[in-house]
């Protein structure tokens, strides 16, 4: 009998010993493991009930159990009432305190006061897939998530839907969605849509002004001296630009300045786009007008023949004039890594870009620049107060490897002359702003806009990021970046994740646990 009371005991011990392990598999999710401590969980369980039988039963009669199961009743009470309580107060007052140092979990003062002056619903449509087949993916899903919450926080007028990519075609079909990640804002009470490639606070909060306010974004093209038209639908022609400008919400015109003397006091950014005959002084000086109001302007000049004189010169003095050297030349670079195999040494594949907001959310950063001019910032005895500031610049080579050739037409002909070419490092493409606010972006190049590369590289981007950073509205200037850096003092591995867990959460409670069942067991 003896015997048998003991052995109970064992099994007993045996049960409350077994959970630590068990629970340990769990989380490792072990299968053998699991179904090993299991069975032997289960096993101890029963001898203990059929050994030490009466023991149980006088146990649950006993008055300690039923003060323990008033006790056991109480706690759950009180667990219950905490849970439900949490619930409502989820439901109903849904607040964060950010307390991470660089402000992750707060929009910017900015966004708060856009989103305070919100009067009419948005919609917003999340198109992600709902398995990332990459870890960027998943990153960027997780943050348009937390993101979207914040901006549904600050405003009972946004409403959030998240899209599967790859199984809702009808609807990824209807708002001509082509990327995944690609998210819609929507206002169904001005009919304006406004598509962001990009999960970034800025990005939603310029969608949002732009469904919401009536002011017009008008973009004009100029013309009358063999510009890319925005009516062509040829590979050289700059149709599809004009169709993403269009979605954008921008309002897109043509400009002749010889039948209209002035550039439109409504233009909200003049694009002139590789022109083959010069401009006459009086459409430069109507264009200098604009720049001196605060204008916002974009040129992209493509190279000219050596045998005749630059067709560009009025527009490279101008340009000149606003801290932007424009050389007569075409940039050449010999390694095979930073050409393109159809364009050949003549045909710069640009792969990193200088920090700024033009070029900091290129989605696919590789934009392709045929025949293209080099573009240098040079603000040597300007009277003027401006920043200019590189955006696209070609390795740190050697000259003799990546130069601009001035004198050859033929790149198979071009060897790099140190008395007559552009020496490296090659710049295709500079940013200037001036403390009255005029923005001027100039490129080497017009084809990397073209009907050709808009889609097929992130020419189409680096077009649409000049034109947003040409117009964009003083609301947004101040948005600040958050900074992503870690502070955590390092990475941990999944094992020692494993371990922290094993300990913290079962390790040290178990043990509690069974110095208190010895405790009682040998009080009783």
């Amino acid at each position: 009998m003896m015997m048998k009371r003991q052995i109970g005991t064992l099994c007993g011990f045996l049960v409350i010993s077994l959970l630590f392990p068990l629970l340990a598999s769990l989380l490792l999710r072990n299968t053998l493991l699991i179904w090993i401590f299991l069975i032997l969980e289960a096993a101890s369980l029963c001898a203990f009930c059929i050994l030490r039988f009466q023991d149980l039963v006088l146990l649950l009669q006993s008055r300690q159990t039923r003060y323990g199961t008033n006790v056991a009743i109480s706690v759950l009470s009180v667990v219950g009432l905490a849970i439900f309580t949490n619930l409502i107060v989820l439901k109903r007052f849904d607040h964060v305190i950010d307390l991470t140092g660089e402000k992750w979990y707060t929009l910017s003062t900015q966004t708060q006061k856009v989103i305070r002056q919100l009067n009419q619903p948005i919609e917003v449509k999340a198109f992600f897939s709902q398995n990332p087949s990459s870890e960027r993916e998943k990153r960027d899903y997780d943050r348009a998530k937390e993101l979207l919450k914040m901006y549904q926080r600050a405003s009972d007028k946004i409403n959030v839907s998240f899209i599967d990519t790859f199984t809702e075609v009808q609807t990824v079909e209807k708002y001509e969605i082509r990327n995944n990640g690609t998210l819609v804002f929507e206002s169904k009470e001005k009919q304006k849509r406004e598509l962001v490639s990009t999960v970034d606070e800025q990005k939603f909060t310029s969608a949002l002004l732009k469904i919401t306010r009536d002011i017009e974004q008008r973009v004009y093209f100029l013309v009358g001296h063999g510009e890319r038209s925005t009516d062509d639908f040829s590979i050289n022609g700059y149709n599809q630009a004009k169709e993403e400008l269009e979605k954008q919400n921008y309002v897109v015109y043509d400009l002749s300045l010889t039948s209209q003397r002035r550039v439109p006091p409504d233009c909200s950014a003049l694009i002139i786009a590789a022109p083959k005959r010069p401009l006459s002084e009086n459409e430069l000086g109507s264009i200098e007008r604009y720049m001196n109001r605060s204008g916002k302007i974009m040129v992209m000049l493509d190279p000219t023949s050596f045998e005749q004189s630059d067709q560009s010169q009025g527009l490279i003095d101008l340009l000149a004039r606003w801290g932007v050297q424009v050389s007569n030349d075409y940039v050449v670079i010999l390694d095979r890594r930073f050409f393109s195999a159809f364009g050949g040494p003549a045909t710069p594949v640009l792969m990193n870009f200088d920090f700024h907001p033009i070029t900091q959310h290129l989605v696919r950063p590789t934009v392709v620049f045929q025949l293209t001019r080099s573009v240098f910032a040079n603000t040597e005895g300007l009277k003027k107060r401006i920043s200019v500031q590189p955006l696209a610049k070609l390795p740190d080579f050697d000259s003799s490897i990546c130069w601009g050739e001035t004198k050859q037409s033929s790149w198979q002909k071009a060897k790099y002359d140190q008395a007559q070419d552009t020496a490296g490092p090659i710049s295709i493409a500079v940013a200037v702003e001036s403390e009255a606010n005029s923005r001027i972006v100039v490129v080497g190049d017009a084809d990397f806009a073209s009907n050709q590369f808009f889609s097929s590289t992130s020419g189409g981007d680096f077009f649409l990021g000049s034109t947003g950073w040409l117009t964009m509205e003083g609301d947004l200037i101040s948005i600040r970046p958050i900074d992503p850096r870690s502070r955590s003092l390092r990475n941990i591995t999944a094992r020692e994740q494993i371990m922290i867990q094993l300990v913290a959460v079962f390790l040290i409670p178990f043990l509690i646990s069974i110095v208190g069942f010895a405790v009682w067991w040998k009080r009783r």
